[in-house]
Parts: C-alpha cells; sequence; structure tokens
C-alpha cells in the first residue's frame, strides 16, 4: 500500500516522530512522510506510533492501494507573492526512484 503521513507535535517532540517515520517512510517535507509499505509494516508503524503518541499529539495517516492511484498537486506562490498560485503535478511518486 501507499502511505502519506503528517504529524502536527509540539516542537520539542517532532525528532522523535521523524526518527520514527524516517524508518518505514521517505521523509517528503518537514513533517510530511509517504512510501510503499506491507501491511504488516503498517501495522507496526501503529502500534509504535500509539506508544510515542501523548494526548494533543495529532497524526493524519492517508492510504491507498497503491501510489498509481494518488494526484499528487503542488501550489506555489512566486518570489513576489502576487498572482494566483501555480499547479504543478508532480509524478515522482509513481516511480521507483527519482532523479535528482
Amino acid at each position: 500500500m501507499y502511505m502519506l503521513m503528517m504529524y502536527d507535535v509540539e516542537a520539542k517532540r517532532t525528532d522523535k516522530f521523524k526518527k520514527l517515520l524516517r524508518r518505514y517512510l521517505s521523509h517528503t517535507q518537514y513533517s510530511v512522510f509517504s512510501g510503499d509499505l506491507t501491511e504488516a509494516q503498517a501495522i507496526k508503524l501503529r502500534s509504535r506510533l500509539s506508544q510515542l503518541m501523548i494526548p494533543g499529539d495529532r497524526v493524519v495517516e492517508i492510504t491507498s492501494k497503491n501510489r498509481h492511484n494518488i494526484n499528487v498537486v503542488h501550489l506555489t506562490k512566486d518570489d513576489s507573492g502576487k498572482g494566483e498560485v501555480k499547479r504543478e503535478t508532480s509524478k515522482s511518486h509513481k516511480s521507483d526512484f527519482e532523479v535528482l
């Protein structure tokens, strides 16, 4: 399955979440992680998150059967901050590798 996971926790706790999520997923942006997992890996990740989380922590999980059924669009503004947002469709998640 393809998983996209984001967290919102106190600043002093972010390193714990980052360290855990990097074991299972690719670090996409700040508190955003994504990648392919087996069902067993997803269950283990959820269990470890359950042990790590305290009241007030928020984690969002989005899953799909595979990465080919997901559309990702990046919204950006130019440096002037004027005008409409620019929409760029990303297909990097649909490939097994990404050229940097």
